[in-house]
């Protein structure tokens, strides 16, 4: 978690004064779903992209209905974070196989309540109807604190502290970036002559160092652990009921505010064969909804009507997927198909998973924000 953290924080840091141009684009449907996709998969983070969303609606920086469009893609971008924990099993190909289905379940999930929700948004508005109806009713509520954050945060502070609230300001055009400008406000960087990019850069790497020998430890260590009773017995209590299932994914989130700690988690647990795929799949679908507290919970402190109806689309977004591909067994079927056709061929020749992360997460979003560019030129001109 303190990797992931450093990864996130670097890419904020290097963002900076651009984070407001990142979202410009935001205007077309198609576009808002591929700069929340890119801008969740770099900072490892939906919280983070909800968040400055919630901060862009509530300003009158962005519309809730461009808005929409950038909260579906973070569902898709928050799912990089579990294929690369996946690759920590890659040394045996059927562990790999394991976790890369159990990692993928979380795309597949969301791809493809994306295939159904987005066109249906674009013409018809449904989450957004909802949310804004349903924002004139909000109340305020105190803030939650998050107990992973609590360890998490002063160990991440000793490598760098970043003024994530300046550069929300700059996302909202509150705050004009002025030449030379740091947001380091601690940390071992702070006082460095070198610029935020430079030292984003080199957050992003020590991050990704310290991500790959926890993961190759971490794996060593579960090994250990569940063996025998300790499996059989999470097998047991996983095997009792999905609903509940999902209700225990969605309350562990909301109480550590990270989807990505459920997710990680149960990635190496279904390598060992701690937990099965049909196990796996509703607790991340209730990791997914747990996820949405966070930001609905700082949008009802704001007391602003857009800023809770932004962050009441993220959570029907979610409750409309579990809708739409838990309750009936047939709709799960091509999630969990398409989860063990791309584990499978993964576990085969790895660089498939590799392919596939640079497909979702750089070529097919580059493609179509070309496309996306190109139409709005063709039209202005």
């Amino acid at each position: 978690m303190v990797a992931v953290k450093l990864i996130g924080d670097g890419f904020t840091l290097a963002l900076g004064c651009d984070t407001k141009g990142a979202f410009d684009f935001a205007d077309n449907p198609v576009a808002g779903l591929m700069i929340g996709t890119i801008a969740t998969a770099l900072l490892h983070s939906s919280g983070t992209v909800t968040s400055i969303v919630v901060a862009l609606v509530g300003s009158g920086g962005m519309t809730i209905r461009q808005g929409v469009y950038v909260i579906m893609g973070a569902n898709i971008g928050t799912c990089i974070t579990c294929i690369m924990v996946a690759f920590g099993q890659v040394g045996d190909r059927a562990r790999f196989q394991r976790a890369m289905a159990a990692a993928t379940v979380h795309d597949m999930y969301n791809l493809w309540s994306v295939f159904v929700l987005f066109p249906l948004e674009v013409l018809f508005h449904p989450l957004e109807e909802l949310s804004v109806a349903m924002s004139n009713a909000q109340t305020d509520s105190g803030a939650f604190s998050s107990p992973i954050d609590a360890i998490v945060n002063p160990l991440a502070k000793e490598m760098i502290v970043v003024d994530k609230k300046a550069i929300y300001k700059v996302a909202t055009g509150d705050l004009v970036c002025e030449p030379g400008q740091s947001f380091v406000k601690g940390g071992a960087f702070e006082g460095s002559s070198m610029s935020d990019g430079s030292i984003g850069a080199i957050v992003v790497v020590i991050g990704f160092c310290i991500l790959v020998c926890s993961l190759l430890t971490l794996v060593k260590m579960l090994a250990k652990v569940f063996m025998g009773p300790t499996k059989r017995l999470i097998s047991k209590l996983l095997n009792y009921n999905g609903y509940i299932n999902i209700l225990v994914g969605t309350m562990i989130t909301f109480v550590v505010h990270s989807s990505t700690v459920v997710t990680s988690t149960l990635t190496p647990l279904a390598g060992l064969g701690v937990v099965s795929l049909e196990q796996v799949y509703p607790l991340v679908i209730g990791a997914n909804l747990g996820t949405t507290g966070t930001a609905l919970l700082a949008a009802l402190v704001t007391g602003k009507s857009d800023s809770v109806a932004i962050a009441l689309v993220h959570f029907w977004f979610n409750v409309f997927g579990i809708l739409l591909f838990y309750p009936i067994p047939l709709t799960r079927k091509p999630i969990l198909g398409w989860a063990r056709s791309l584990a499978f061929s993964s576990a085969a020749w790895p660089m498939t998973a590799v392919l596939f992360l640079i497909v979702l997460f750089l070529v097919a979003p580059g493609i179509l924000l070309g496309l996306v560019y190109m139409c709005t030129a063709d039209s202005t001109a």
